[in-house]
């Protein structure tokens, strides 16, 4: 069975753009164990609706040889640019460039940020993080943090 108004077709490419772990599906692995990592790349045998208003895919990871049910807002197009998460909110990253609000400047490259929230928009792939600092909460393309050198 297929969705009417699924974003991919059945034999589409996708990636997932989250770790999916094992919420108890898969009783050979135990609860919370790593079952796709984000990144991977796997194509859809079918689609089907959970409560009734999200669209669910089931999607093959070759790699793994697993079939596994993924949400539709967990995914993106294959060929869409690939930028890992490498942040969750509340993490530390470092600034690749200085930002300023109108003329003052708020930070440089260099200073330490922490990350508030992850945004990703999943018709382009565009990865962004909102980040604090002086004061201000900031959205911010992926490429301006790094990890925080230790």
């Amino acid at each position: 069975m297929e969705c009417w108004d699924a974003k991919f077709p059945v034999g589409s490419q996708v990636r997932l753009i989250r770790n999916v772990r094992n919420d108890g599906s898969f009783s050979e692995l135990n609860k919370g164990d790593l079952l796709a990592e984000q990144g991977a790349v796997g194509e859809v045998r079918s689609s089907g609706y959970y409560l009734q208003n999200q669209i669910v895919y089931q999607v093959f990871f070759p790699a793994r040889n697993l079939l596994v049910g993924i949400k539709e807002t967990e995914l993106i197009d294959v060929n869409l640019e690939w930028v890992p998460c490498l942040f969750r909110s509340l993490d530390k990253a470092r600034l690749t460039l200085a930002l300023k609000v109108r003329d003052d400047i708020i930070a440089v490259k260099g200073d330490l940020v922490e990350v508030q929230r992850v945004f990703r928009d999943l018709d382009t792939g565009q990865l962004e993080y909102e980040i604090a600092v002086g004061g201000y909460y900031v959205k911010v393309d992926a490429k301006v943090v790094e990890a925080e050198l230790t």
